[in-house]
């Protein structure tokens, strides 16, 4: 099994600070305090110093406009000189950016696109905000794979307002697509009032993608921490997923590969940030 998490040749930037626009119900900004601010100070100074520091790739995120998408186009020359000099690999959650001028650019900065794509109006109504559905989240994906970027959809496996109906939609447009490639995420309740999926349900939603998709499922970061041991057990035993990111400590193995990067990086990319275990499976990095 392959696990993913950000010790030091990993981290993430947040090109507006902590600020959001959007501000979304399930963050409202506090996830963005925890990343490396860009917008703060010479943003070429910042990349220097990521990699005097270690560093060599970025997963690119940020506070969203009212549209819904990551405002990007002040911070692309940074970023391809932060690339040419020091050799990043780029991730970026892009959010609804559909200007194909601008996708287009990217194709030669951004090694993958971390796209969360959904069909339910409870997600992109409620919790985001936008008065969209989800054909904005279609156009967007047609738009990325048309400029030629690697786009890897992030799927809620669960969230307040999820259905099997809408799940199975997902999945059908991504394959539809042509993509051989999905994360999945479980939805972190905004409070602590709001009641968790049980472990059963998140397990059957699992079997449930595998049966249905082709391709390969990583277990993204987003896990609330008290359903990950029994869900993350599961999906190892069962060989529902390729890669998990975040793992409960007690899975990695002797025959665990780890790397310290996103689970989305590409297979041809990944030799750059494995990292080697001791006999007790610890990190040697």
């Amino acid at each position: 099994m392959k696990y993913f998490m950000h010790l030091r040749k990993f981290t993430t930037i947040s090109i507006t600070g902590p600020a959001c626009m959007l501000n979304c119900r399930f963050c409202r900004g506090r996830y963005l305090k925890n990343m490396v601010d860009l917008s703060k100070g010479d943003p070429g100074k910042t990349l220097r110093e990521l990699f005097e520091s270690g560093v060599r790739g970025i997963l690119i995120s940020g506070g969203f406009t009212r549209e819904g998408r990551l405002p990007i186009e002040g911070y692309v020359d940074y970023l391809m000189d932060g690339k040419r000099k020091y050799g990043f690999i780029y991730n970026a959650h892009l959010g609804l950016q559909k200007d194909i001028e601008l996708l287009n650019s990217l194709k030669r900065l951004i090694d993958v696109v971390d796209f969360e794509f959904t069909l339910s109006n409870y997600i992109i109504k409620y919790i985001r905000g936008l008065n969209l559905s989800g054909d904005s989240y279609i156009e967007t994906l047609n738009k990325m794979i048309e400029a030629g970027l690697h786009v890897v959809p992030h799927l809620y496996l669960w969230h307040p307002g999820f259905t099997r109906d809408i799940f199975t939609r997902e999945i059908k447009v991504i394959e539809e697509h042509g993509l051989r490639e999905i994360t999945l995420l479980v939805y972190i309740p905004e409070s602590r009032n709001m009641a968790l999926p049980s472990t059963s349900t998140l397990i059957n939603n699992l079997r449930y993608a595998r049966k249905v998709f082709g391709g390969k499922i990583y277990l993204g970061c987003m896990r609330p921490y008290q359903v990950k041991n029994n869900l993350d057990r599961v999906a190892v035993e069962e060989e529902l997923v390729e890669r998990i990111a975040n793992p409960v400590h007690e899975l990695i193995s002797d025959n665990s590969e780890l790397y310290d990067a996103c689970c989305s990086l590409p297979e041809h990319l990944l030799s750059g940030f494995k990292l080697e275990l001791d006999q007790r499976g610890r990190s040697l990095y």
